[in-house]
């Protein structure tokens, strides 16, 4: 009788400690899946925080790049039709443009319309070309606005030489009398000829210039890289968060 109480008693605790250690076992399981839980949807929310922002990269990269090709196509048209530019002296006149606006810090939304205004005059890429050097010489050197230089500058081309006298380049009178602009055109650019060459060494027109090259890389990711953001978000949203929660599904099982 005794060895059967021993063995009951033997039992009985091996049995409470098989309970016990079950429940320890539960608790420490449904810890684990409350961890994985939690884990689980911070995981996903930093993969919808990424797709928000890759997605808001994109959308800025992809306006900057859509609102340059429109005012490069605009100036193509121009080009085109009063110049009779061909293809490849526009896209001269692009990467001259870019090239300008990287070593002065002039925008090219500035530099668009002057460049047009000035072939509108012309008819000639080329001394449209050349006007506009002038023009952000004397732009530097008066402190006005490209486009009233350039729009000046058309007009005194046109015959018309009001609106140039009015910005104070002390250009001589007979010259304003004979309207002969070879000889206004020599005058202004040896007297303010790379003024805007040597502003471009100011601490302010370095940070200008430092701007303009961003906005450059910007619009050519924008440009370049742009489906490949297109490709990363809609993964993100079609493959990347589906599979991660189906896999933590899988960790965690059916509650």
């Amino acid at each position: 009788m005794a060895g059967d109480r021993t063995l009951s008693l033997k039992l009985l605790g091996d049995t409470k400690n098989l309970v016990d250690s079950l429940n320890k076992g539960g608790k420490a399981t449904e810890s684990f899946g409350k961890q994985i839980g939690d884990i689980s949807a911070k995981v996903v929310k930093s993969f919808v925080a990424i797709g928000a922002a890759v997605g808001a990269l994109s959308l800025a990269f992809a306006k900057a790049a859509a609102e340059d090709q429109q005012a490069a196509n605009r100036l193509a048209q121009t080009l085109g039709a009063v110049t009779n530019a061909t293809e490849a002296q526009i896209r001269a006149v692009g990467s001259f443009i870019t090239q300008v606006s990287l070593a002065t810090g002039v925008t090219d939304d500035e530099l668009r319309p002057a460049f047009e205004r000035l072939a509108r005059s012309t008819k000639n890429v080329d001394e449209a070309q050349t006007l506009l050097n002038l023009a952000l010489d004397l732009s530097a050197a008066t402190s006005a606005p490209l486009e009233q230089v350039t729009n000046a500058l058309g007009k005194a081309y046109d015959g018309n030489y009001t609106s140039l006298n009015k910005l104070g380049l002390g250009i001589d009178q007979s010259i304003i009398k004979t309207k002969d602009f070879n000889r206004l055109y020599e005058t202004l650019n040896g007297t303010f000829g790379e003024f805007s060459e040597r502003r471009s060494e100011e601490a302010l027109v370095k940070f200008q210039k430092l701007q303009r090259a961003i906005e450059e890389a910007k619009e050519a990711v924008g440009a370049a890289l742009l489906p490949v953001f297109e490709r990363l978000g809609d993964w993100l949203l079609n493959e990347g968060v589906p599979r991660l929660n189906a896999f933590i599904a899988g960790l965690v099982g059916d509650k």
